[in-house]
């Protein structure tokens, strides 16, 4: 996005027609946003907390989010159910204690 006139945001000036990006990664990841538990841990029941809609932004927001999100939830939900029904999942002595993210366009393993 483009900021279309200089205004003042939690004492940062952004100067007209700065692009700005929102950090998806470090909000995915937040403590105050995801706690108690740690945000890297898996930790299912975190969800069953009502949470500010902006928390999770993995499709962007507004009037220009990604046109396929709801495919692309869709499509999510069905593979991990075929995963589920059909592949068991146990931890191997290789199994990385915290998984490294990076982002450019796409989250991905560093």
């Amino acid at each position: 996005r483009r900021c279309t006139k200089s205004t003042l945001v939690k004492g940062i000036d952004i100067p007209e027609d700065t692009v700005i990006m929102v950090d998806v990664m470090s909000l995915h990841f937040d403590p105050e946003l995801w706690g108690p538990v740690d945000p890297n841990e898996f930790y299912p029941p975190r969800h069953e907390v009502k949470r500010n809609p902006l928390a999770f932004m993995a499709f962007g927001n507004g009037p220009r989010n990604c046109i396929g999100m709801k495919f692309a939830m869709l499509e999510l939900k069905i593979a991990l159910c075929k995963l589920l029904l059909n592949v068991e999942f146990s931890p191997s002595s290789n199994t990385p204690k915290n998984l490294e993210l990076t982002e450019i366009f796409v989250r991905r393993p560093k």
